[in-house]
């Protein structure tokens, strides 16, 4: 592989491309084919109206993205047309290639075809531990989350694990508009992102403070007493390497899990949500915050 890159993206239609998506599935996941999504349904989602977009260097598929058209369901009175949105399914980047800007480059051109067809809202649901895929999509995308679902996909927490699937079976949602400022500000570099000696200085709250493990990149979770601040932002702390975890101590990742549900939860039935992620060292050690922002009480939609 070259140190220097060119990468073309391009949406994906042909039988050869397809074959070369599921043969990238199993190199990043494995061969179980539970953890890939089928080729039946590649096809349809091309056919019918959704995005499965490749990246490729020459001819050899390094990337893709696969998307379906939604609705947004928090009002099922609206008309479907006004609800319309896309969901990104799987965004999934070849083991080489990863750490250079592949998965932007493929979300980028998503938005572009998105943007083009009216479409203003894209939908992520990703594992809350993840600081790959929270940095990604809140950091460097612009999304924001506002929403955590335990259990998402049903699975025991357990079978995942055995199948190296995810540290965590619940899932964040986070909700990337388009049009929006702050969208247009982390794509094109339009304002500087503060750091996290920035917030602290400022006086920004850790509530959870990790506390360091035997190993580097195994920190235990917070212990004590949860307390959300007075002010209108705070800072929630996760692991920086999920899969350190998720291999080397089940017990602890379960102790993970079950604090971020906690803390996730809390905060989010309180009114914060998810606006920024930041990876830095900190107190001699590697580590992963949330910015939490106030946004107001949740109300929830009765129908009679």
């Amino acid at each position: 592989m070259s140190s220097v890159h060119a990468f073309s993206v391009r949406t994906l239609t042909r039988p050869e491309d397809f074959r070369a998506v599921m043969d990238l599935q199993r190199l990043i996941y494995g061969d179980d084919p539970t953890t890939h999504i089928a080729r039946h349904t590649l096809v349809s989602y091309a056919r019918n109206g959704g995005q499965v977009l490749g990246a490729f260097e020459d001819e050899l598929l390094v990337g893709f993205l696969v998307a379906f058209l939604g609705t947004d369901s928090l009002d099922p009175r609206r008309p479907a047309m006004a609800n319309l949105k896309l969901v990104i399914e799987r965004l999934a980047v070849h083991p080489d290639y990863r750490g250079i800007g592949l998965a932007s480059q493929l979300a980028r051109q998503q938005r572009e075809m998105a943007v083009m067809q009216g479409i203003r809202l894209v939908t992520i649901a990703f594992d809350p531990l993840s600081s790959r895929d929270a940095y990604l999509y809140i950091r460097k995308l612009g999304a924001m989350v506002q929403l955590y679902v335990p259990d998402y996909f049903g699975v025991d927490e357990h079978e995942a694990w055995e199948r190296n699937i995810t540290l965590s079976p619940d899932r964040m949602v986070a909700e990337w508009w388009l049009t929006r400022n702050r969208v247009e500000e982390r794509l094109f570099g339009k304002r500087n992102s503060l750091t996290l000696a920035q917030y602290l200085d400022a006086g920004m709250p850790i509530i959870n403070p990790s506390q360091p493990g035997p190993e580097v990149f195994c920190p235990h979770p917070y212990q004590g007493e949860l307390k959300l601040p007075d002010g209108a932002m705070m800072l929630i702390e996760i692991p920086s390497d999920c899969s350190a975890i998720l291999h080397g101590d089940p017990e602890l990742a379960t102790a993970w899990r079950d604090h971020a549900r906690q803390v996730f939860s809390i905060a989010f039935q309180e009114g914060y949500v998810a606006t920024d992620l930041m990876r830095e060292s900190f107190e001699e050690r590697e580590r992963t915050f949330y910015l939490m922002s106030y946004d107001g009480p949740r109300f929830s939609i009765e129908i009679e």
